[in-house]
């Protein structure tokens, strides 16, 4: 099977203890998959008391809000005692993530944890993809090959924009949200082809351009406020694991007009910062544009990106208006944003309100790509 992937993805490991946000200690409850605990039974060794067993699925309870096979210094017991083979796969392979399409598979590594957001943004601005093969039997997933190799095709030219240099990362947001609006026309049976046709235009930078001019900017100050507040408060509504986002988020809503009015300032101190929140949405449009292929509507997939990036801008403002900015605390904002809307039901809850919540209209979002 050929696997497709950041050139990063192999350097990744998990760095255990030393990690200062351990999921192990999230909270969350973690899926044991059916071999793992048909080898915990048979242990009879008492690791079977802290996982639920309701006849399907089965997960570990969460002790104090950790997983109760952490020893005192912060490692797995059971991958001391009875080696790593034996701990759940979702524990061997989280966070990351894959994608599979007949004998051809998509790997990658998820922003919720500490060393993989490190590595996305430490390669921002020249993130690069490759293949390898493994030794994996094709699945048996029915989809169209043909638009699969139109989707991909188009993936790759998004991702080349927000690692073109030419392009501010306003006129790239707003390109995402006009490429986004144009895939609405899309049937069925022209899918593919609607696709090739965005991809030989958004290769062009000048034309880019030209479009990112007939959507229209430079509006009034008040009007993007207004748009901010507005989807603010679709982000309020949502549900959160731990109180690190609404505090964050409680408090750019207590002066969005201080923040909106400074990010630009923000920008000129800390340049860089404009690269890893391109490195964002290049995460954003690797991992989830695939699911086109499937099914899946691209504007929603577009306007959440935007919705990421604008956020996390705002967020680093933020912190830089307080004192506290460093690339660390960017890095930790970029983690603290997946865990609470990516891994979670909020990604899919934004991409319905997309279709369902005026606050998330396409002229909102291209406000909001102009802070």
């Amino acid at each position: 099977m050929k696997v497709y992937g950041p050139d990063f993805f192999k350097d990744f490991h998990c760095i255990g203890s030393e990690c200062r946000d351990n999921c192990c200690r999230m909270g969350w409850d973690i899926e044991i998959d059916d071999a793992t605990y048909r080898y915990y039974r048979s242990l009879d060794c008492g690791l079977c008391g802290h996982i639920s067993d309701d006849g399907s699925e089965h997960y570990i309870r969460q002790q104090d809000g950790q997983c109760p096979f952490l020893d005192e210094n912060g490692l797995c017991s059971v991958v001391l005692k009875y080696g790593e083979e034996h701990i759940s796969e979702i524990c061997t392979e989280h966070p990351r993530f894959y994608r599979w399409f007949g004998d051809y598979k998509e790997a990658g590594t998820g922003l919720c944890c500490e060393e993989s957001v490190r590595l996305w943004l430490s390669h921002a601005g020249s993130i690069g993809f490759c293949e390898w093969q493994t030794d994996e039997a094709p699945d048996d997933l029915d989809f169209d090959p043909v638009l699969l190799k139109s989707v991909l095709g188009a993936r790759a030219e998004l991702i080349g924009l927000f690692q073109n240099s030419a392009l501010t990362l306003s006129q790239k947001l707003k390109a995402l949200l006009i490429f986004g609006l144009n895939t609405q026309q899309f049937t069925e049976n022209d899918a593919a082809e609607g696709f090739d046709e965005l991809a030989d235009i958004f290769a062009d930078t000048q034309r880019v351009k030209e479009l990112i001019g007939e959507l229209g900017g430079g509006t009034d100050v008040k009007d993007r406020l207004k748009a901010c507040g507005q989807v603010i408060g679709v982000f309020e509504e949502l549900d959160y694991l731990k109180d690190v986002f609404p505090s964050a988020l409680d408090g750019i809503k207590g002066r969005l007009g201080e923040i909106t009015d400074s990010t630009e300032a923000f920008g000129r101190a800390f340049p860089e910062v404009e690269d890893q929140l391109c490195a964002v949405a290049v995460y954003n449009i690797f991992r989830y544009l695939p699911e086109c292929v499937y099914g899946e509507q691209f504007l929603p997939i577009a306007a959440g990106c935007i919705l990421n990036v604008w956020f996390l801008k705002l967020w680093g403002t933020a912190l830089w208006l307080d004192g506290k900015y460093s690339s660390d605390a960017m890095a930790d904002a970029v983690r603290e944003y997946s865990k609470e809307i990516e891994y979670s039901d909020n990604t899919a809850e934004l991409w319905e309100c997309v279709y369902t919540d005026s606050r998330l209209c396409a002229d909102n979002i291209r406000l909001i790509s102009e802070v």
